[in-house]
Protein backbone atom coordinates (compact mmCIF):
# COMPACT_ATOMS: atom_id res chain seq x y z
CA UNK A 1 0.00 0.00 0.00
CA UNK A 2 1.37 3.47 -0.89
CA UNK A 3 2.66 5.44 2.09
CA UNK A 4 0.53 8.57 1.73
CA UNK A 5 -3.02 8.70 0.36
CA UNK A 6 -5.11 11.86 0.08
CA UNK A 7 -8.88 11.56 -0.42
CA UNK A 8 -11.02 14.46 -1.60
CA UNK A 9 -14.78 14.38 -1.09
CA UNK A 10 -14.34 11.82 1.64
CA UNK A 11 -17.54 12.82 3.43
CA UNK A 12 -19.72 11.54 0.55
CA UNK A 13 -21.34 8.09 0.55
CA UNK A 14 -18.53 6.49 -1.47
CA UNK A 15 -15.79 8.50 0.22
CA UNK A 16 -16.81 7.35 3.69
CA UNK A 17 -16.78 3.72 2.56
CA UNK A 18 -13.39 4.05 0.86
CA UNK A 19 -11.95 5.71 3.95
CA UNK A 20 -13.29 2.98 6.22
CA UNK A 21 -11.60 0.30 4.11
CA UNK A 22 -8.28 2.13 4.02
CA UNK A 23 -8.18 2.64 7.79
CA UNK A 24 -6.94 -0.94 8.19
CA UNK A 25 -3.99 -0.31 5.86
CA UNK A 26 -0.61 1.06 6.88
CA UNK A 27 -1.07 4.15 4.72
CA UNK A 28 -0.98 7.67 6.09
CA UNK A 29 -4.43 9.02 5.26
CA UNK A 30 -5.40 12.66 4.75
CA UNK A 31 -8.98 13.65 3.96
CA UNK A 32 -9.87 16.97 2.36
CA UNK A 33 -13.41 18.25 2.96
CA UNK A 34 -15.09 21.62 2.48
CA UNK A 35 -17.32 21.22 5.52
CA UNK A 36 -16.57 19.64 8.89
CA UNK A 37 -17.74 16.04 9.20
CA UNK A 38 -17.18 13.28 11.76
CA UNK A 39 -14.60 11.21 9.89
CA UNK A 40 -12.20 8.63 11.26
CA UNK A 41 -8.97 9.57 9.58
CA UNK A 42 -5.35 10.17 10.37
CA UNK A 43 -5.71 13.80 9.35
CA UNK A 44 -8.66 15.86 8.13
CA UNK A 45 -8.34 19.30 6.57
CA UNK A 46 -11.49 21.40 6.31
CA UNK A 47 -10.75 23.70 3.39
CA UNK A 48 -11.20 24.19 -0.33
CA UNK A 49 -8.91 22.34 -2.69
CA UNK A 50 -7.31 25.62 -3.72
CA UNK A 51 -6.28 26.30 -0.12
CA UNK A 52 -2.47 26.21 0.43
CA UNK A 53 -2.92 23.51 3.10
CA UNK A 54 -4.76 21.28 0.64
CA UNK A 55 -2.17 21.92 -2.03
CA UNK A 56 0.70 20.93 0.27
CA UNK A 57 -1.07 17.70 1.25
CA UNK A 58 -1.78 16.84 -2.39
CA UNK A 59 1.82 17.53 -3.40
CA UNK A 60 3.12 15.18 -0.71
CA UNK A 61 0.77 12.30 -1.56
CA UNK A 62 1.73 9.08 -3.30
CA UNK A 63 -1.86 8.50 -4.45
CA UNK A 64 -4.81 10.88 -4.73
CA UNK A 65 -8.35 9.50 -4.68
CA UNK A 66 -10.44 12.35 -6.07
CA UNK A 67 -14.12 11.94 -5.19
CA UNK A 68 -15.19 15.59 -4.98
CA UNK A 69 -17.96 16.47 -7.43
CA UNK A 70 -21.73 16.73 -7.54
CA UNK A 71 -24.87 16.11 -9.57
CA UNK A 72 -26.66 18.50 -7.22
CA UNK A 73 -24.34 21.44 -6.46
CA UNK A 74 -25.05 23.68 -3.53
CA UNK A 75 -27.00 26.84 -4.36
CA UNK A 76 -23.81 28.86 -4.01
CA UNK A 77 -21.87 26.55 -6.36
CA UNK A 78 -21.98 25.52 -10.03
CA UNK A 79 -21.40 22.33 -12.01
CA UNK A 80 -18.14 23.74 -13.27
CA UNK A 81 -17.05 24.65 -9.76
CA UNK A 82 -18.07 21.30 -8.27
CA UNK A 83 -16.62 19.09 -10.98
CA UNK A 84 -14.04 20.83 -13.17
CA UNK A 85 -12.55 23.35 -10.74
CA UNK A 86 -11.97 20.69 -8.06
CA UNK A 87 -10.23 18.44 -10.58
CA UNK A 88 -8.15 21.38 -11.81
CA UNK A 89 -7.00 22.10 -8.25
CA UNK A 90 -5.92 18.48 -7.84
CA UNK A 91 -4.15 18.53 -11.21
CA UNK A 92 -2.30 21.77 -10.46
CA UNK A 93 -0.98 20.38 -7.19
CA UNK A 94 -0.11 16.98 -8.63
CA UNK A 95 2.00 18.19 -11.56
CA UNK A 96 5.68 17.91 -10.72
CA UNK A 97 4.90 16.51 -7.28
CA UNK A 98 5.34 13.18 -5.54
CA UNK A 99 1.95 11.88 -6.81
CA UNK A 100 2.33 8.59 -8.66
CA UNK A 101 -1.32 7.75 -9.30
CA UNK A 102 -4.68 9.52 -9.44
CA UNK A 103 -7.99 7.69 -9.03
CA UNK A 104 -11.27 9.46 -9.65
CA UNK A 105 -14.99 8.65 -9.68
CA UNK A 106 -17.02 9.79 -12.67
CA UNK A 107 -20.34 8.92 -14.33
CA UNK A 108 -21.06 6.44 -17.12
CA UNK A 109 -22.52 8.93 -19.58
CA UNK A 110 -19.84 11.60 -19.15
CA UNK A 111 -19.21 13.31 -22.49
CA UNK A 112 -17.54 16.63 -23.29
CA UNK A 113 -19.87 17.08 -26.28
CA UNK A 114 -23.01 16.66 -24.16
CA UNK A 115 -25.51 19.51 -23.82
CA UNK A 116 -26.06 18.33 -20.25
CA UNK A 117 -23.89 20.44 -17.98
CA UNK A 118 -23.27 17.67 -15.46
CA UNK A 119 -22.20 15.12 -18.08
CA UNK A 120 -20.05 17.70 -19.85
CA UNK A 121 -18.26 18.88 -16.71
CA UNK A 122 -17.62 15.33 -15.49
CA UNK A 123 -15.89 14.55 -18.80
CA UNK A 124 -13.94 17.81 -18.63
CA UNK A 125 -12.78 16.87 -15.14
CA UNK A 126 -11.58 13.50 -16.44
CA UNK A 127 -9.54 15.20 -19.17
CA UNK A 128 -8.00 17.72 -16.74
CA UNK A 129 -6.68 14.86 -14.58
CA UNK A 130 -5.43 12.82 -17.54
CA UNK A 131 -3.54 15.81 -18.90
CA UNK A 132 -1.26 15.73 -15.85
CA UNK A 133 0.30 12.63 -17.50
CA UNK A 134 0.25 10.99 -14.08
CA UNK A 135 -1.23 7.46 -14.36
CA UNK A 136 -4.95 8.06 -13.87
CA UNK A 137 -7.72 5.54 -13.22
CA UNK A 138 -11.21 6.81 -14.04
CA UNK A 139 -14.15 4.82 -12.69
CA UNK A 140 -17.41 5.71 -14.43
CA UNK A 141 -20.26 4.36 -12.32
CA UNK A 142 -24.00 4.13 -12.78
CA UNK A 143 -26.41 5.29 -10.06
CA UNK A 144 -24.92 4.28 -6.70
CA UNK A 145 -27.13 2.63 -4.09
CA UNK A 146 -26.04 2.01 -0.51
CA UNK A 147 -27.33 -0.63 1.94
CA UNK A 148 -30.68 -0.16 3.76
CA UNK A 149 -28.98 1.31 6.84
CA UNK A 150 -27.14 3.93 4.76
CA UNK A 151 -28.95 4.15 1.41
CA UNK A 152 -27.40 7.31 0.00
CA UNK A 153 -29.11 10.21 -1.81
CA UNK A 154 -30.33 8.36 -4.92
CA UNK A 155 -31.99 5.59 -2.91
CA UNK A 156 -33.41 8.04 -0.36
CA UNK A 157 -35.13 9.93 -3.18
CA UNK A 158 -36.90 6.69 -4.17
CA UNK A 159 -38.02 5.66 -0.68
CA UNK A 160 -41.53 6.31 0.55
CA UNK A 161 -41.60 8.56 3.61
CA UNK A 162 -44.38 7.90 6.14
CA UNK A 163 -46.50 6.13 3.54
CA UNK A 164 -46.36 9.00 1.07
CA UNK A 165 -46.10 8.21 -2.66
CA UNK A 166 -42.62 7.84 -4.09
CA UNK A 167 -41.92 10.79 -6.37
CA UNK A 168 -40.27 9.82 -9.65
CA UNK A 169 -39.11 12.19 -12.38
CA UNK A 170 -40.57 11.25 -15.75
CA UNK A 171 -42.59 8.07 -16.29
CA UNK A 172 -39.98 5.84 -14.64
CA UNK A 173 -39.53 3.60 -17.66
CA UNK A 174 -35.87 4.49 -18.30
CA UNK A 175 -33.53 1.52 -17.93
CA UNK A 176 -30.83 1.65 -15.27
CA UNK A 177 -28.20 -0.71 -13.88
CA UNK A 178 -27.68 0.64 -10.34
CA UNK A 179 -24.47 -0.39 -8.61
CA UNK A 180 -23.94 -1.25 -4.95
CA UNK A 181 -21.92 1.39 -3.11
CA UNK A 182 -19.51 -1.10 -1.55
CA UNK A 183 -18.66 -2.54 -4.98
CA UNK A 184 -17.66 0.91 -6.23
CA UNK A 185 -15.57 1.47 -3.10
CA UNK A 186 -13.90 -1.92 -3.56
CA UNK A 187 -12.82 -1.05 -7.10
CA UNK A 188 -11.46 2.32 -5.98
CA UNK A 189 -9.47 0.77 -3.12
CA UNK A 190 -8.02 -2.00 -5.28
CA UNK A 191 -7.04 0.60 -7.88
CA UNK A 192 -4.75 2.24 -5.31
CA UNK A 193 -2.17 -0.51 -5.74
CA UNK A 194 -3.14 -2.40 -8.88
CA UNK A 195 -4.67 -2.07 -12.31
CA UNK A 196 -3.78 -0.28 -15.50
CA UNK A 197 -4.64 3.41 -15.93
CA UNK A 198 -7.63 4.13 -18.15
CA UNK A 199 -11.38 4.61 -18.16
CA UNK A 200 -13.53 1.82 -16.71
CA UNK A 201 -17.27 1.47 -16.29
CA UNK A 202 -18.81 -0.06 -13.17
CA UNK A 203 -22.50 -0.94 -13.07
CA UNK A 204 -24.73 -3.43 -11.30
CA UNK A 205 -25.35 -6.91 -12.77
CA UNK A 206 -29.08 -6.32 -13.27
CA UNK A 207 -31.01 -3.93 -15.50
CA UNK A 208 -34.36 -2.55 -14.44
CA UNK A 209 -36.56 0.49 -14.83
CA UNK A 210 -36.53 3.31 -12.30
CA UNK A 211 -40.04 2.16 -11.36
CA UNK A 212 -38.74 -1.32 -10.63
CA UNK A 213 -35.85 0.11 -8.63
CA UNK A 214 -38.36 1.99 -6.48
CA UNK A 215 -40.35 -1.22 -5.90
CA UNK A 216 -37.15 -3.06 -4.94
CA UNK A 217 -35.92 -0.39 -2.52
CA UNK A 218 -39.31 -0.09 -0.83
CA UNK A 219 -39.63 -3.90 -0.69
CA UNK A 220 -43.17 -3.38 -1.86
CA UNK A 221 -44.54 -3.90 -5.40
CA UNK A 222 -47.61 -1.90 -4.38
CA UNK A 223 -45.88 1.18 -3.03
CA UNK A 224 -47.76 4.25 -4.32
CA UNK A 225 -45.83 6.19 -6.96
CA UNK A 226 -46.28 9.64 -8.40
CA UNK A 227 -44.58 10.62 -11.62
CA UNK A 228 -43.61 14.19 -12.35
CA UNK A 229 -43.78 14.77 -16.14
CA UNK A 230 -40.45 15.84 -17.59
CA UNK A 231 -41.77 19.11 -19.01
CA UNK A 232 -43.19 20.07 -15.63
CA UNK A 233 -39.96 19.04 -13.88
CA UNK A 234 -37.97 21.21 -16.30
CA UNK A 235 -40.24 24.16 -15.53
CA UNK A 236 -39.95 23.61 -11.77
CA UNK A 237 -36.15 23.37 -12.04
CA UNK A 238 -36.16 27.13 -12.54
CA UNK A 239 -37.62 27.78 -9.10
CA UNK A 240 -36.89 24.76 -6.87
CA UNK A 241 -33.36 24.72 -5.37
CA UNK A 242 -31.61 21.42 -5.98
CA UNK A 243 -33.92 20.39 -8.83
CA UNK A 244 -31.71 21.34 -11.75
CA UNK A 245 -32.24 20.72 -15.45
CA UNK A 246 -29.12 18.48 -15.69
CA UNK A 247 -30.40 16.41 -12.74
CA UNK A 248 -33.82 15.96 -14.36
CA UNK A 249 -32.18 14.83 -17.59
CA UNK A 250 -29.80 12.41 -15.86
CA UNK A 251 -32.56 10.83 -13.76
CA UNK A 252 -34.92 10.33 -16.72
CA UNK A 253 -32.42 8.87 -19.20
CA UNK A 254 -30.93 5.34 -19.44
CA UNK A 255 -28.02 4.68 -17.09
CA UNK A 256 -26.25 1.43 -17.90
CA UNK A 257 -22.67 0.35 -18.51
CA UNK A 258 -20.29 -2.52 -19.12
CA UNK A 259 -18.33 -3.72 -16.09
CA UNK A 260 -16.42 -6.54 -17.82
CA UNK A 261 -13.13 -4.65 -18.08
CA UNK A 262 -13.23 -3.40 -14.47
CA UNK A 263 -14.22 -6.81 -13.09
CA UNK A 264 -11.36 -8.42 -14.99
CA UNK A 265 -8.81 -5.77 -14.02
CA UNK A 266 -9.52 -5.87 -10.27
CA UNK A 267 -11.20 -9.23 -9.78
CA UNK A 268 -14.29 -7.77 -8.17
CA UNK A 269 -17.71 -9.40 -7.89
CA UNK A 270 -20.59 -7.01 -8.52
CA UNK A 271 -23.62 -7.67 -6.36
CA UNK A 272 -27.32 -7.55 -7.20
CA UNK A 273 -29.28 -5.16 -5.01
CA UNK A 274 -32.19 -7.52 -4.29
CA UNK A 275 -30.41 -9.76 -1.76
CA UNK A 276 -28.79 -6.73 -0.12
CA UNK A 277 -32.16 -5.07 0.37
CA UNK A 278 -33.89 -8.43 0.98
CA UNK A 279 -36.19 -7.61 -1.89
CA UNK A 280 -37.01 -8.60 -5.46
CA UNK A 281 -38.03 -6.87 -8.65
CA UNK A 282 -41.65 -7.57 -9.66
CA UNK A 283 -41.03 -7.90 -13.40
CA UNK A 284 -44.67 -8.56 -14.20
CA UNK A 285 -45.71 -5.16 -12.87
CA UNK A 286 -45.18 -2.47 -15.47
CA UNK A 287 -45.85 1.24 -15.34
CA UNK A 288 -48.90 0.97 -17.59
CA UNK A 289 -50.45 -1.89 -15.61
CA UNK A 290 -50.16 -0.40 -12.15
CA UNK A 291 -53.30 1.07 -10.67
CA UNK A 292 -51.44 2.65 -7.79
CA UNK A 293 -49.52 5.06 -10.01
CA UNK A 294 -50.84 8.63 -9.84
CA UNK A 295 -49.89 11.04 -12.61
CA UNK A 296 -49.23 14.68 -11.89
CA UNK A 297 -50.75 16.81 -14.61
CA UNK A 298 -49.16 20.08 -13.56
Amino acid sequence: MPTKIVITGSNGQVGRTVLQRLLDSNAELTTLVRHAAPLRSGKTLVCGLDDPRARRSLEAADVVIHLAGSLRPKVSDTYYGSNVATAAAVAAAARGSNVKRIITLSYVNANEASSNEYLRTKAQAERVLQETRIPTVIIRSTHIIGPPEDPGPTALALLSQDGEPVKILGNGSNIVAPVFRDDVAEVLVRAVENGRPGVYEVCGPERMTINELAFLLNKNPNVPVRHLPIRLAMFLSRVIPGLTRPLVEVMTEPCVGDSVAAAREWGVTLHALGPIWNSSIPRELTFHARECVAELSG
